[in-house]
């Protein structure tokens, strides 16, 4: 039997690390982008300096990419094009 265990970044939005850092492989930079794609950090707040922590630069972030000089992939959800497309 395999046990998981999940760990919380937000326990007000139950968001998980592993949502936390799929945000972040997505092209989540800031704070402000966790916050609209997963609501992290936006009820009490003491889970923000955490969720930091995952994005480029911080303590627990993924080690960049080697992309030989490609640009790295854009990737927008629904509401995003939705919203470029109204614009």
């Amino acid at each position: 039997m395999m046990i998981m265990i999940r760990m919380y970044i937000c326990v007000c939005n139950a968001i998980s690390e592993r949502q936390v850092q799929e945000a972040v492989a997505q092209g989540a930079q800031a704070l402000s982008d966790l916050q609209a794609s997963l609501g992290v950090a936006t009820c009490c707040g003491h889970c923000a300096e955490t969720a930091t922590e995952y994005l480029p630069g911080g303590r627990y972030a993924e080690p960049a990419l080697d992309l030989g000089g490609l640009a790295p992939a854009v990737v927008f959800d629904s509401q995003e094009i939705r919203r470029r497309v109204a614009a």
